[in-house]
C-alpha cells in the first residue's frame, strides 16, 4: 500500500513539474484572420504548404492522411531530415506535432477557433527532456518573433 501511495505521489509530482517546466520553456503566439475556420484549418493541415509560412522548413511530406498518429518528415533550413508525428489531433480545431531532438522532444501545437469576424490561430511550441534547458539555443533568442512572423505569413496566405 505504501508503495502504491509513493508511486502515485511520484507520478503526480513529475506531472506537475513537467507542466511547470513547459510553461517556463514555451512560446505562444496568436493572430486573427478574416478567413473561415475551414479555410484556416485547410492551410494549417496541408503539409505541402508548410514551407510557405514556416521559416524553419524547406519541404515537408506526410505518410498518408492528416490524422492522429500520422507520421511524416520534413527538411529543415539546416538540410536535416526530421521525422514528425501527430500526437494529438482534433479535426478543424488543433493538432500537436512531435519530433525528437538529440536530447529531448520538440512539440508544436497549432489550433484554430472561430471568431466573430473569421478565425483565430494559436501556435505554441515547447521542449521536454534535456532539451528544455537548451530551448533558446535550439530555437534562438528571437523565436517568439519568428512565430509571430510565421503567423503573419499564414494570415497573408489566407487573406490574399
Amino acid at each position: 500500500m505504501k508503495a502504491a501511495i509513493f508511486v502515485g505521489t511520484f507520478f503526480l509530482s513529475v506531472t506537475l513539474m513537467s507542466q511547470t517546466a513547459n510553461s517556463e520553456k514555451s512560446y505562444t503566439k496568436e493572430i486573427e484572420s478574416t478567413a473561415s475556420v475551414e479555410d484556416t484549418w485547410q492551410l494549417l493541415s496541408d503539409v505541402s504548404m508548410w514551407k510557405q509560412w514556416d521559416s524553419h522548413i524547406i519541404d515537408a511530406r506526410l505518410n498518408g492522411e492528416f490524422i492522429d498518429k500520422a507520421q511524416g518528415s520534413l527538411v529543415t533550413i539546416n538540410a536535416k531530415v526530421v521525422n514528425f508525428y501527430i500526437v494529438d489531433w482534433e479535426e478543424k480545431k488543433s493538432y500537436i506535432l512531435r519530433h525528437k531532438l538529440s536530447s529531448g522532444t520538440f512539440f508544436s501545437k497549432r489550433s484554430v477557433e472561430a471568431t466573430e469576424t473569421g478565425s483565430k490561430i494559436v501556435v505554441e511550441v515547447w521542449c521536454n527532456g534535456l532539451s528544455k534547458k537548451n530551448f533558446k539555443k535550439y530555437m534562438g533568442d528571437d523565436y517568439a518573433s519568428v512565430l509571430q512572423e510565421e503567423l503573419l505569413k499564414i494570415r497573408q496566405l489566407l487573406e490574399s
